[in-house]
């Protein structure tokens, strides 16, 4: 037998693997001792803090995979459906604006980039030097992509979000309740989101929607400097993009299967 792993992060991973290669439904502190090299006290601990976190249930004849492993795991395939879903259609809007494309969705206080996508024209310093990153996150009220999803999410959401005070990025961030709200009424008439050094100084982005049917799940923005965004020109273009991701992700995924995890 190998020698047991000693941090506390290699025990969770290898106790995690021991039940992903089970084929029993169930498997007890003894058993997972066994397999693990790990001492029965250490074991028991390490469980007892799994069940806590919702990774692990506890039965009469052991302890088996939780609720929380399949959200999680339910939320990633979820996520990975809307990048594939969506990466034709930013690549096509990135070669046709020649700027930074974005795709991005709400979780909790902040907007999380799924894709972000530079065309072989942008400028690529520019490009690096913007804070997002595929995994990333920033305020969403900072942000095009943000706003966009703000506008379209539940009133609860919306008062949830504002309770917990709006940080600034820069001066031009928006900073109270009434500029978000008046915010966000302006994006429902308009059907797009702008943000003009909110986010970072010298950077303007145009964002619009992306619609599972009736739920807004995911937003697509076009950024660059501020002196070369159309600001004509682009909305339109964005609002076609989000449309079309929309409709290729309603084709070929029922609502079902684009519902994600339970909340």
């Amino acid at each position: 037998m190998s020698e047991a792993p000693s941090s506390m992060v290699d025990r969770v991973v290898l106790i995690l693997s021991i039940f992903e290669r089970s084929s029993a439904e169930a498997l007890t502190a003894g058993q997972i001792s066994v397999r693990s090299g790990i001492p029965r006290s250490s074991v028991h601990r390490i469980l007892s803090q799994l069940v806590c976190a919702r990774w692990l249930n506890r039965h009469e004849d052991g302890y088996a995979l939780g609720l929380r492993m399949f959200e999680i795991g339910s939320l990633v395939a979820h996520r990975s459906r809307i990048t594939s879903a969506a990466r034709p259609f930013i690549h096509e809007l990135t070669e046709r604006t020649g700027q930074v494309v974005h795709l991005a969705v709400l979780d909790q206080q902040d907007v999380v980039y799924l894709d972000k996508v530079a065309s072989a024209f942008a400028d690529r310093a520019f490009a690096d030097t913007l804070p997002s990153r595929v995994g990333g996150r920033l305020p969403a009220h900072c942000t095009a992509v943000g706003k966009a999803l703000l506008a379209y999410s539940p009133l609860a959401t919306v008062s949830e979000y504002l309770a917990t005070g709006l940080r600034r990025r820069t001066d031009a961030s928006l900073a109270t309740p009434a500029a978000l709200e008046a915010a966000i009424v302006g994006i429902r008439n308009s059907g797009h989101a702008t943000d003009r050094d909110e986010a970072v100084p010298g950077v303007a982005c145009v964002a619009a929607p992306i619609r599972n049917f009736d739920e807004v799940i995911a937003a697509v923005s076009v950024c660059g400097p501020r002196d070369q965004m159309r600001a004509k020109d682009l909305p339109p273009l964005v609002m076609w993009t989000a449309a079309e991701i929309s409709r290729s992700l309603m084709t070929v995924v029922s609502p079902l299967a684009l519902a994600g995890p339970a909340r």
